[in-house]
């Protein structure tokens, strides 16, 4: 009888240590193309609007339709560094030489003639359904935590990200990617703090610059006002040297 028991009792031990060597193995595994966290696929989101370099610029044509209405374009050009942000108008011609500020959470806008430098909400409009907010550098994986909601088709991925202050401009904010590399976004819904939906981007063209895949054309739309919509072209993405100094509330005004 003493034989027997020990014999189980050995073979336990013998089954549990295989369960914990194999529970191991499967934690160690490299993550495969088609199997990402939240946390890496918030990141490949980011990595669409930006380069990884210390600084970089890109460029924006951002052109608004609505019905019944002739159409209003804005061309900008923006340079990025870490958390913050420059933006340059470049037309229309009554714009020209305004510049948007963004450090950190804060926003600022310069109006030549007026020497004065005027606070400014991310979220207002800047032309259409773009936002100021929009036209800046984005920082998902610092600003929102992700979460992989299951989905019914398999081809996609739903990503739902919560805003961790109360201060974003968007509190929520869905992306639908696609299931496989390199994980393309196909559309991404925004949403306002008291849960209304306020925009909706489709990613409608991707371009490669300096070997690196970044949007290039965006279409937003208002999902309560049927025929407005507009389309954002980012373009001419490169690295580029950026001193500190630049993104400066009281040197604004002599750029």
């Amino acid at each position: 009888m003493k034989i027997q028991l020990l014999k189980y009792t050995l073979f336990f031990i013998l089954f549990i240590n295989a369960f914990i060597v194999n529970s191991e193995q499967l934690n160690d595994e490299p993550l495969t193309n088609n199997t990402r966290t939240a946390t890496q696929l918030v990141s490949i989101i980011d990595s669409y609007r930006g380069l990884n370099t210390a600084g970089f610029s890109f460029d924006i044509t951002n052109v608004s339709y609505k019905e019944n209405r002739d159409s209003r374009t804005n061309q900008l050009s923006v340079d990025v560094k870490q958390d913050n942000s420059l933006v340059k108008f470049q037309s229309p011609a009554r714009q020209q030489g305004r510049i948007l500020l963004k450090k950190h959470s804060d926003m600022w806008l310069y109006i030549p003639g007026t020497r004065k430098v005027i606070r400014i909400s991310p979220a207002q409009r800047l032309l259409g359904e773009t936002s100021n907010a929009d036209v800046t550098g984005s920082n998902f994986s610092r600003d929102y935590s992700g979460e992989i909601i299951p989905q019914d088709n398999p081809e996609q991925i739903q990503l739902v990200l919560s805003a961790k202050e109360n201060n974003m401009s968007y509190q929520k904010v869905i992306f639908w990617l696609q299931n496989q590399a390199p994980f393309k976004p196909i559309k991404s819904e925004y949403y306002a703090r008291s849960g209304k939906l306020l925009k909706t981007a489709q990613y409608k063209a991707f371009k490669e610059f300096g070997g690196e895949l970044k949007v290039h054309k965006m279409l937003l739309s208002d999902p309560l006002i049927s025929g407005s919509y507009t389309w954002m072209l980012f373009d001419n993405y490169r690295s580029s040297e950026l001193p500190d100094a630049l993104f400066n509330k009281e040197a604004i005004v002599s750029l």
